[in-house]
């Protein structure tokens, strides 16, 4: 894998996360979900370096980011509508959950490789 293809979802997601703090500051929100959700980005980050340092970042890893962070995109839509808008769309925590686990799977599969040295 090349450095560029590992490193795409990890630049989409910092756009996103940029953005939605931006709406944030905007409207002087900060609420526990946006720190539970800077703490899902710092470990999606933190394992995208490692993976890349690692040479343990293949096609599944790529992958596996890119259905993190599309779900994570969709989470968080609602969040950058108007306030309106945003009542009349209910996401849920389903792909919030959803994304957490694909998180887990990532990390998991990483410690795997690690530790089996495969």
């Amino acid at each position: 894998m090349s450095v560029q293809m590992i490193l795409l979802p990890l630049f989409v997601h910092v756009a996103l996360v940029l953005a939605v703090l931006l709406r944030a500051v905007k409207s002087t929100e900060v609420t526990a979900d946006g720190l539970r959700a800077g703490m899902v980005a710092v470990l999606f980050y933190t394992l995208t370096i490692l993976a890349l340092y690692t040479r343990k970042a293949d096609i599944i890893f790529v992958v596996l980011a890119w259905v993190f962070v599309l779900l994570r995109l969709i989470s968080a839509f609602p969040q950058l509508l108007s306030a309106e808008a945003r009542g009349r769309i209910n996401f849920g925590v389903s792909f919030d959950l959803a994304s957490l686990a694909v998180l887990a799977l990532m990390w998991g599969l990483f410690a795997f490789a690690i530790l089996l040295n495969i």
